[in-house]
């Protein structure tokens, strides 16, 4: 009955585990995924197992992502707002972002980022901020628990 599951923070051992003892892989998996946070090779490991990445807090819970210098020159070049820049940056890597949106206008510019690109050099840019504590809040699922 049930075509299809999801899954949220769910490591690469976790996910074949899955795989192994049910024959079935997830269709996505959630994750805190950010420029600060790229998850690159987690990524790279959905897309050979046909998973998609889905990812939560994809703003940063309004950390500083969205007051980063980088991104808000891109965003100033564009005439679009880091936000917007930060979203896109998600769609061109593959990524399908989950932004809460108290507003209708805030709801509204989030789903405006279809009406631009970032060039190859913006990506690459972006690209630098990766760092090994872009976690927002160190909730690495590997020793992490929610409940």
């Amino acid at each position: 009955m049930i075509r299809s599951i999801a899954v949220c923070n769910f490591l690469p051992d976790y996910i074949q585990r899955l795989i192994d003892e049910t024959g079935v892989a997830p269709s996505i998996n959630q994750v805190e995924l950010s420029p600060y946070f790229p998850q690159n090779e987690l990524r790279a490991w959905h897309a050979a197992h046909g998973i998609a990445t889905q990812a939560w807090s994809p703003l940063g819970r309004a950390n500083k992502l969205i007051s980063d210098p980088l991104l808000g020159d891109i965003a100033k070049r564009l005439g679009k707002s880091i936000p917007q820049v930060l979203l896109r940056w998600h769609h061109q890597v593959g990524v399908i972002p989950i932004p809460k949106a108290a507003s209708r206008a805030r709801q509204i510019e989030n789903m405006s980022i279809f009406d631009f690109s970032l060039t190859d050099e913006d990506m690459a840019s972006i690209a630098t901020l990766a760092r090994p504590d872009g976690r927002t809040f160190d909730q690495d699922p590997a020793r992490y628990e929610e409940f």
